[in-house]
Order: structure tokens, then C-alpha cells, then sequence
């Protein structure tokens, strides 16, 4: 989801990727949550920290505190931590989860336009 809304509101700004300590398959209710917004995220993919180790970052931004720790083998000028919630990760109904990713979705487009 970040990736997406960075890769939108700063087009050609910066080179963007995303990555984490467990990647996954992306979660179709996020994806049908982005298109309301007009951001198709369908074609990334989840990649694990250690496929980008090697690369050097202006800027690493951390949404999930457990992955703090890790991002210490990444090169980066600037670390930066801001710890959301998996909106996707607690039960509940369809509409249930797409509020808490919507919250979450509007959250993140606020710090990144900040940014």
C-alpha cells in the first residue's frame, strides 16, 4: 500500500520499493481499497529485506516496529519509523477490514505528502 501511494503522489521523484520481514501475497481487499482511490497495486509483489541489502537508500521508512531491528543491514542516510497497524491482520467482517485499511491508506498518504 505504501508503495503504491508513494510511487503515485511522487512520480518520478524518487526511486520507491517496498519490503518487509515476511512478504506475502498482497491482500485483495487492500488492492480493491487502493483502486477506490485510483491506485492499481495488483502488479507488485512482496519482497523479503534481504533482496535489497545491497542497495544504497536516501531514506528507509519502517511501518512495522518489529521491523526496526532488521533494517539495520540496510544502507541508508535516514531511517525512519512509523509504526502502523496491519489493518488487515484482526478479524472481522469484509467492511470491518476495508475501514481499517481506508484509515490506515489516509493516514499514510497524509505522512508521505509531508515527507
Amino acid at each position: 500500500m505504501a508503495e503504491g501511494l508513494a510511487r503515485t503522489l511522487l512520480p518520478n521523484s524518487f526511486s520507491i520499493m517496498s519490503a518487509g520481514l515476511y512478504p506475502g501475497e498482497l491482500n485483495p481487499i487492500t488492492i480493491e481499497v487502493m483502486k477506490e482511490i485510483g491506485i492499481d497495486i495488483s502488479h507488485q509483489r512482496s519482497k523479503l529485506l534481504v533482496e535489497v541489502k545491497d542497495k544504497r537508500f536516501d531514506r528507509v521508512v519502517v511501518l512495522a516496529e518489529p521491523a526496526w531491528k532488521a533494517i539495520e543491514m540496510l544502507n541508508a542516510d535516514h531511517k525512519l519509523l512509523w509504526p502502523f497497524p496491519d489493518p488487515a491482520s484482526d478479524p472481522g467482517d469484509v467492511e470491518t477490514v476495508k475501514g481499517r485499511i481506508r484509515t490506515v491508506r489516509d493516514q499514510l498518504k497524509e505522512r508521505i505528502l509531508t515527507l
